[in-house]
C-alpha cells in the first residue's frame, strides 16, 4: 500500500466508527439484548464519541503528519486529502445505510437525504484534518537544499 493511501484508509476506520457511535442508542433498542440502564447507554454513548474524536484527531490527523513530514513534495497534498475525505464519506455512507437498513427498511426519504448529508459532512471534516495534518507535517520538515530558492 502506498503511504498516501494511509490517510484514506484511517479514514475508512474512523467514518464507519463515527457512524456507528452516531447510532449506539438505536442500535442497541433494536438489538436482542437486554436493555442498558439509562447511566451505561449514556457511557456507552460518550464512550463511543471519545473513540471516533481519538480516531479522526489522533489517529488521523497522527498518520498524515507523519506523511507529510516525511513527503518530498506537497504536489499530492490535494489530492490525498481529496481522496481522504471521498473515502470517509462514502465509507459513513454505506455503514449508516446498512445501520439504517438493519434497524428498519421503512426509514423515510427525510432520514435519507440527512444520511447523505451528514455523509458529505464527515467526508470534508475528515479531508480538512488529513490535510491539516499533511501541512503541519510539512511545515516541522527539516529544511532540505531543494527548499531554498
Amino acid at each position: 500500500m502506498s503511504r498516501a493511501l494511509l490517510p484514506a484508509a484511517v479514514a475508512a476506520v474512523a467514518a464507519g466508527t463515527t457512524s456507528v457511535t452516531r447510532r449506539i442508542a438505536p442500535i442497541l433498542l433494536e438489538s436482542s439484548i437486554d436493555l442498558p440502564s439509562t447511566s451505561a447507554l449514556s457511557l456507552y454513548i460518550a464512550g463511543g464519541r471519545f473513540v471516533s474524536f481519538a480516531l479522526v484527531y489522533g489517529l488521523l490527523l497522527g498518520v498524515a503528519y507523519g506523511i507529510g513530514r516525511a513527503g518530498n513534495g506537497s504536489r499530492g497534498d490535494g489530492s490525498i486529502a481529496l481522496a481522504t475525505g471521498v473515502i470517509a464519506a462514502v465509507t459513513y455512507l454505506v455503514v449508516t445505510a446498512g445501520t439504517l437498513h438493519w434497524l428498519g427498511p421503512q426509514q423515510g426519504a427525510i432520514t435519507a437525504v440527512m444520511a447523505v448529508g451528514s455523509s458529505v459532512g464527515v467526508g470534508v471534516q475528515l479531508a480538512v484534518v488529513a490535510f491539516a495534518g499533511l501541512a503541519l507535517g510539512r511545515s516541522r520538515r527539516p529544511a532540505t537544499d531543494a527548499d531554498e530558492p
